[in-house]
């Protein structure tokens, strides 16, 4: 009877273990962001700021000499361009970290990297090659993009819960850019003509796979250069989104506690008795 109940404890232990994995590795993937971030703007309030303007004046010059390469869908493996060299040596201080993307609404505060090939989508938001990097400026146009649905991370599985007029923020350096949202289109892969440069306007495009699950087509929110103004920051609500599958999880993750609560309370009460039980027949 004890060996029954220790086998099927240890398999309760694991059921329980597989269903909160999503959850568990969440939680520690939102840790580590938050400790990348915190790192980042900590190191970048300590440099100097002669340090910070050479910084900022090389990635100036790299968006000017930017040439009309075609923009390529960042999702599909090897339809990129090459980028040159000197792309990783801009914006790389005080490490690998580009920027920081905030977005509010959502509850989005990640690290921006160099780069779209996959081990940096599996990790944060990457930085789309051959656009114009995330300083913003008249006649700029950066791309910045994230999976939806990665089983250990959000990333950008709620940019579809993003409106017109929505704000959302770029930490680069010691500056906070602002944008604000002007357009949204869900279109093909190859069909990437909006992420083209504008001469007259300062934008940042954010790009996601969808629909979930599927990722036939490609999510665009643009937002457009505006003024920062703390106070309006501060009163961003986040929205509260939780999938039908995320209250399964949670049910299927109460129910198997309870379980096992209860099968853990019953070993030991049937231990207990058996122990009870056994010094009766001895004594008699």
């Amino acid at each position: 009877m004890r060996r029954r109940m220790l086998i099927t404890l240890t398999f309760v232990m694991i059921g329980v273990g597989l269903i909160a994995y999503p959850q568990i590795s969440k939680r520690i993937y939102d840790s580590k962001m938050t400790s990348q971030t915190v790192d980042y703007t900590r190191k970048i309030s300590q440099t100097e700021k002669d340090k910070l303007k050479k910084e900022w004046q090389k990635a100036v010059e790299y968006n000017q000499n930017l040439v009309g390469k075609p923009t390529r869908d960042p999702f599909i493996p090897n339809s990129g361009m090459t980028y040159p060299d000197t792309y990783l040596q801009v914006l790389n201080y005080p490490d690998e970290t580009m920027a920081i993307i905030e977005i509010p609404k959502i509850a989005v505060h990640l690290p921006v990297y160099h780069g779209t090939n996959e081990s940096v989508l599996q990790k944060g938001v990457g930085h789309m090659e051959g656009t114009s990097l995330p300083i913003g400026g008249k006649g700029t146009h950066s791309v910045l993009t994230g999976h939806t649905g990665l089983a250990h991370s959000k990333i950008f599985t709620d940019l579809s819960e993003l409106a017109i007029d929505d704000l959302f923020y770029i930490h680069v350096l010691d500056k906070v850019l602002a944008y604000r949202i002007d357009q949204i289109k869900v279109v093909k892969p190859d069909k990437l003509d909006d992420l083209n440069l504008d001469a007259k306007k300062d934008y940042t495009t954010l790009i996601t796979c969808t629909p979930y699950g599927v990722n036939s087509h490609r999510l665009l929110v643009r937002g457009v250069r505006t003024e920062y103004i703390p106070a309006e920051k501060e009163k961003i609500q986040p929205v509260t989104k939780k999938t039908e599958a995320d209250r399964i999880l949670e049910k299927a993750v109460i129910i198997t506690s309870g379980i096992m609560l209860f099968l853990i309370l019953l070993t030991y009460v049937l231990k207990k008795y058996s122990t009870k039980r056994n010094a009766e027949i001895n004594k008699s």
